[in-house]
């Protein structure tokens, strides 16, 4: 039987509910229903056939006459379709997500109108990391009205069978994160016209099977406006409620229920008060200080130092910590750089210095790694703090992840004069020194080094243990046996020979290998095998989180609890997004998951099996996800480790097809294009690349290299026609180097043009050319890492000057 609308509306939970729009919904904002749309397309291409669908219709239509002008004659029925009545209260709620099978960009009218972020998926090329993570999340299973590949866009409206067997994968990802939201015992509200619409029927038996398949507690529910008391009884023996009413019924009783007292803004302090979306994406210091979340058995380990461990005195200073801090009092200085090795302890340093400059009377965040960084808010929050005349600091940690951001940030805080807000980076040389960077964060910054530990630090680490009785505690017996002189000559060699990767690692006497592989083999088999693998997707640079372990080890959502468990202090998990169900899972330290990882996956066979099934199991929908795919791609720990590059370029294809608007994957696979010598397969990618987006800094790059490859490689090339090929390639540089003047891998491969060119003429003039340019560059960026560039090429140049004279003589 069905309930009433009031029953459904005290249920509701926005946090906790995904909407469903079918047919229907939008017909009160003048949007044309299907039996319309069928209507109108039959009499415009003269169709005759009163059972033919939408597709079928649709489909006559275009074979009749073309794509253009069937998307034409359907654009005509949805002119001056606006939002109107009811639907314009949809963005007061913050909806878990919003699926839709129509057309129409009525919720997106809404949205624009209520100046509320909405983040909108209406073809694969959506599916990229987005700046606001808290946008609610709108699903187009059918694509939008606005975009189609009529107009030359890369999306397709899908209206066709054709369109549906082509876009197949996209609509599958969907119904993935349809999946993920049901199973995370949301509650399913699918609002249509009528139970006769094939379009929702799919929907709801999609919604069926997977509740029935998940037992995970969630509810579905029908709001249906046209009354159907025989299908409705249908639907409610398979377990799915029913109400009818329309979408008006429905937000004009989710407003009587909730309060219409808007209550009076008042300022508390909060520099984050006017800046909302950076709540759920920042740690707050002063709400983390608290020296009662201290955990010495944590650090001890291998974790990070948490603020309240640092205020516990639970470490020792490093004296980078202090040396950053100074810097940044000075009102002219703006960030802070700090780069070392995974397992040198860069992260409580930072943290250490964060806590100097709030003990100054610094405002301090930290950025959580997960989330895109929020330019246009902190630039908003800096310039609180400036008209205030207060000054904050944010740390951000994996700053090579958030570089695009990181530099947008800087220039626009340079551009404006504010030093109000000081920013400390943290990252691993070999991810930072290969990109590219704004000369602002060098010229209005430092850049600081930590390695091993220095004998200061290892006088600062023994007080540390002979002062804090808990930490003596932990201290192996057999060491705690030598005298001071004996400890410091002990710790000096140990840290010396090893980095610092936790207190159990310095203090102990055997191999940190040994120590993790006996941690490991105490473990039973099901926890092994969760450990290996978030150890191996860790290391590999994958987002590990709840849901994605879930899907690879095959455990279901209540096996979950229990097996975090079993590894306490082994893998912690945190929150990444609660609202979407996206818990992070994480190895206690990088070197750990290192060595869990070379043990457990050393056969390359197996890690590209991982690397496979993580890849094939990937929902694009998720930013974390597609984060995912660019770390794979990284050139230390990613696809880099399998020699087989025909293997990589598998891999690489297969992320370009889920997730088609992402450039690092085509970047990689032209790349390894280049350097196998497929230079026709290489070239045809550059010409996809530049189809679908505007040329980049990359893709130039990639252009130069392929045409100094092929002049050079490619057999039976007359000399005049290598020649010709090089010119082609310096042509194209010199344009090049003037639209990214500040990019310093296409300044680099100007360079590289430069030496084969000099190599096979004798001619330095486009070396000298070249030179110049990035010498210039060396002065007006201040990249140290162009300093070292500048230097190589230099001894090339020579090195081949003195190979042609040895040759002449």
């Amino acid at each position: 039987m069905a309930i009433s609308i009031q029953q459904l509306i005290e249920e509701i939970v926005p946090e906790r509910t995904v909407l469903v729009f079918g047919a229907g919904a939008s017909v009160d904002s003048d949007a044309p229903s299907a039996a319309q749309l069928i209507e109108l397309i039959g009499s415009e291409f003269g169709i005759r056939g009163e059972s033919l669908t939408l597709a079928e219709v649709s489909g006559l239509a275009e074979r009749k006459r073309s794509r253009v002008d069937l998307i034409s004659c359907l654009r005509k029925a949805f002119k001056g379709v606006r939002a109107k009545g009811a639907i314009l209260n949809l963005p007061l709620y913050n909806w878990k997500s919003i699926f839709t099978t129509n057309y129409d960009e009525v919720v997106e009218d809404a949205y624009k109108r209520k100046l509320k972020p909405l983040t909108v998926f209406s073809s694969n090329f959506d599916f990229t990391v987005h700046a606001d993570p808290a946008a609610v999340k709108y699903l187009k299973l059918h694509g939008t009205i606005g975009k189609d590949i009529a107009d030359g866009h890369v999306s397709r409206m899908i209206i066709t069978d054709l369109d549906y067997d082509l876009t197949q994968d996209y609509r599958e990802a969907l119904y993935i994160r349809f999946s993920a939201d049901l199973t995370d015992g949301s509650h399913i509200v699918i609002i249509g016209q009528s139970l006769a619409d094939p379009d929702l029927r799919e929907v709801i038996q999609k919604a069926l099977a997977i509740h029935q398949k998940s037992m995970s507690g969630g509810r579905i529910t029908l709001l249906l406006y046209t009354r159907d008391e025989s299908r409705a009884s249908l639907f409610e023996a398979r377990g799915i409620r029913v109400v009818f009413g329309g979408v008006d019924d429905f937000f004009l009783a989710l407003a009587k229920r909730n309060s219409s007292t808007v209550m009076a803004f008042e300022d508390t302090g909060d520099f984050l008060e006017h800046t909302p979306r950076l709540r759920p994406v920042t740690i707050n210091v002063a709400d983390e200080v608290d020296a009662d979340k201290a955990n010495l058995s944590a650090i001890f380990n291998g974790w990070p130092a948490r603020y309240g461990d640092i205020t516990r005195n639970f470490t020792f200073d490093r004296t980078v910590a202090a040396e950053i801090a100074e810097y940044l009092r000075s009102s002219d200085n703006l960030c802070a750089l700090l780069l070392g090795a995974s397992g040198v302890g860069k992260t409580t340093a930072a943290r250490q210095a964060v806590i100097r400059l709030r003990n100054a009377q610094y405002l301090a965040w930290e950025h959580k790694s997960d989330h895109a960084l929020i330019v246009d808010d902190w630039v908003s929050v800096a310039t609180r703090l400036k008209n205030a005349s207060k000054v904050g600091v944010l740390f951000i940690d994996d700053a090579h992840a958030h570089l695009m951001s990181v530099n947008d940030l800087v220039d626009a805080l340079v551009g404006a004069n504010i030093f109000s807000l000081k920013i400390i980076l943290v990252s691993t040389r070999s991810h930072w020194n290969p990109r590219v960077k704004t000369p602002n964060i060098y010229l209005k910054g430092v850049e600081r080094h930590l390695s091993q530990l220095s004998g200061a630090e290892i006088d600062r680490l023994l007080t540390l243990v002979e002062t804090v009785p808990q930490v003596r505690s932990l201290v192996e017996s057999g060491f705690g046996g030598f005298s001071r002189y004996e400890q410091r000559r002990r710790l000096l060699d140990r840290c010396e020979a090893d980095m610092f990767v936790c207190l159990k690692n310095i203090f102990a006497s055997e191999k940190f290998d040994d120590i993790i592989l006996r941690e490991f083999a105490g473990l039973d088999p099901d926890q092994q095998e969760i450990y290996k693998l978030v150890a191996a997707m860790e290391h590999a640079g994958i987002r590990v989180h709840r849901q994605l372990v879930m899907r690879l080890a095959s455990i279901s959502a209540h096996q979950v609890a229990s097996s975090l468990q079993s590894l306490t202090d082994i893998i912690h998990e945190y929150g990444v997004n609660e609202k979407e169900g996206i818990y992070g899972w994480r190895v206690r330290h990088a070197v750990i998951a290192s060595i869990v990882s070379r043990y457990k996956f050393s056969d390359v066979e197996k890690i590209t099996e991982l690397f496979t099934k993580v890849i094939n199991q990937i929902s694009p929908t998720y930013d974390i996800e597609i984060r995912t795919i660019r770390e794979l791609c990284n050139i230390e720990s990613g696809l880099a480790v399998i020699p087989d590059k025909h293997i990589q370029n598998t891999l690489l294809r297969r992320m370009m097809s889920i997730a088609p608007a992402e450039r690092v994957p085509r970047h990689r696979l032209i790349r390894n294009l280049i350097e196998q010598g497929d230079f026709d397969q290489a070239e045809s990618e550059i010409r996809i690349f530049e189809k679908d987006f505007r040329r980049d800094g990359p893709i130039v790059r990639y252009r130069i290299l392929l045409m100094i490859a092929r002049a050079i490689e490619t057999p039976g090339l007359m000399r005049e026609d290598r020649e010709a090929i090089l010119q082609q390639a310096c042509d194209l540089a010199v344009v090049a180097v003037e639209q990214f003047e500040s990019n310093k891998t296409v300044l680099s491969a100007y360079c590289e043009l430069g030496v084969e060119t000099y190599k096979l003429t004798g001619n330095a003039a486009v070396y000298d050319a070249a030179i110049e340019k990035l010498k210039k560059a060396e002065g007006r960026l201040a990249d140290p890492e162009i300093t070292k560039m500048v230097a190589r090429f230099q001894r090339r140049i020579t090195s081949q000057s003195m190979v042609q004279i040895s040759q002449a003589e």
